[in-house]
């Protein structure tokens, strides 16, 4: 097995894991159960170990396969990047790039750069169509995605573009009125502006880490209304520093335990990233895209 079969096999096995099945896996790779099959059986008798558990009903990884999965993920990320970092330069970005993202980060993180874009490439055509639904990028002829948090799908690639920080927000009417928390103890006693049922939040400060339930009386499912709460002086909320950048700046809202960091349990939102289909090498226009708003919003991040 040499090393493009090794790999090709890897990525068998690492979307066996993930479908659940050889049939399901095959679909996805867009080959036939038997050759999925019998990347996965050359896989295991170059390795000299079982990697799955195979019965009438079901697939489980072995020991072995657990470790195996775990790394092959991290070198098919490092290949794709590798990839991703040569491919686009042999064109001009030109045509229209079709790009999704969900509402506010495209209000906050796109739209106020698409006049420089635009500019420095004005062969391209921007659609933008925000949608807070995860979509299929082939269906929807997508070419990218803009998404928070992590990615588990081996069918696309992800694109790191800024880190993000969660913070603990209120308005100063707010602060002004209940008083501003010194600690995570007295910090529970507010009133807590919560997305969808994500209501535990671990925070540390300083040397102190404790996981908090928090109780209010607003439950959103939009990161617009939440800020809209948060301005209105309904009660304090965790949200990313790069949509209320803005609103600190302005003075409109204030940050709460200046420095804690804050993990919301079950929704992780630490990066912004771009997807596309790992069955494409990225297109000028769509690297022209990553490249650009990667340099803007770092920047901004980083207070330039």
């Amino acid at each position: 097995m040499d090393t493009n079969q090794l790999l090709g096999a890897m990525q068998a096995f690492i979307s066996v894991v993930e479908s659940g099945s050889f049939s399901a896996s095959a679909r996805r790779l867009g080959l036939s159960q038997p050759t999925v099959s019998r990347q996965i059986n050359g896989l295991e008798e170059k390795l000299g170990v079982r990697l799955l558990q195979r019965t009438t009903r079901r697939l489980s990884l072995t020991e072995a396969g657990e470790v195996y999965y775990q790394q092959a993920c991290r070198i098919q990320s490092q290949v794709l990047e590798a990839n991703l970092s040569i491919s686009g330069f042999t064109e001009k970005p030109s045509g229209v790039l079709r790009i999704a993202a969900p509402h506010v980060w495209a209000e906050e993180l796109i739209a106020p750069h698409m006049g420089e874009f635009l500019q420095r490439y004005p062969e391209i055509v921007l659609d933008v169509e925000c949608n807070d639904a995860f979509q299929d990028m082939v269906a929807d002829r997508l070419d990218l995605v803009m998404r928070v948090g992590v990615v588990k799908d081996s069918r696309f690639v992800a694109v790191p573009i800024v880190d993000v920080r969660m913070l603990v927000v209120a308005s100063p009417e707010y602060v002004r009125h209940y008083g501003e928390p010194s600690n995570i103890e007295q910090l529970t006693s507010r009133n807590f502006i919560q997305f969808e049922d994500f209501n535990r939040v671990n925070i540390t400060l300083g040397q102190q880490q404790q996981m908090v339930n928090f109780n209010g009386n607003v439950k959103l499912n939009s990161v617009a209304l939440m800020l809209a709460a948060v301005k209105q002086g309904l009660g304090v909320s965790v949200l990313p520093d790069l949509l209320v950048k803005p609103l600190l700046a302005s003075g409109e809202v204030m940050e709460i335990l200046n420095g804690a960091k804050v993990e919301v349990v079950n929704l992780p939102i630490n990066q912004v990233f771009v997807l596309y289909s790992s069955r494409k090498h990225l297109s000028a226009k769509a690297r022209a895209f990553v490249d650009f708003y990667r340099e803007r919003l770092q920047s901004s991040a980083a207070g330039g």
